[in-house]
């Protein structure tokens, strides 16, 4: 029941920040939101949609997740060490958690879906930018993965799974 809560929730939040978001003109964007929400398949395939969705929030033109998503839970599953814990549901924890360091992200850059001309700009940016927005997207990056000898958060599931990346994946 409580997961059904969750779903829920997160679904209202999600229609909410799309139109609070979206250019009113744009029937672009709230037409991929209501794909995305119509064509989510496995658990893991939605955490990946979800991913996507948080940095639709800031580009102009995004990617359409049903046809990204396959690659990104390929490269991400391709990090996942070590390889044999390497699962759909390990991964849905990363995903969970690089949509959560988006969302804040976003926040701090105050972007909308102008700041960004796509999803890879909107990467690049996070990766290579200076700004304390981006120095903290960084560190956070680096908890969720355990990169550089950096810890997950506790809230994010990560630390009990035993399991660290090899690289940042969507780089």
């Amino acid at each position: 029941m409580n997961r059904m809560k969750m779903v829920f929730f997160l679904f209202i939040g999600i229609v909410c920040m799309d139109f609070a978001c979206a250019k009113k003109s744009s029937e672009d964007s709230n037409s991929e939101l209501l794909s995305t929400l119509l064509t989510q398949g496995s658990p893991v395939q939605s955490a990946c949609q979800r991913f996507i969705l948080t940095e639709a929030n800031c580009v102009a033109v995004a990617d359409i997740s049903t046809n990204v998503c396959p690659g990104l839970i390929s490269k991400l599953k391709a990090q996942i060490q070590p390889r044999e814990l390497s699962t759909d549901s390990v991964a849905v924890l990363y995903f969970d958690c690089f949509s959560k360091i988006n969302l804040t992200y976003n926040i701090a850059k105050a972007c909308n879906q102008s700041s960004f001309a796509s999803n890879s700009e909107y990467r690049r940016v996070q990766r290579t930018g200076t700004s304390s927005a981006e120095t903290s997207w960084q560190e956070a990056m680096n908890q969720c993965g355990s990169l550089e000898n950096s810890v997950p958060p506790v809230d994010s599931g990560l630390r009990e799974t035993d399991t660290v990346l090899g690289s940042d994946p969507f780089q």
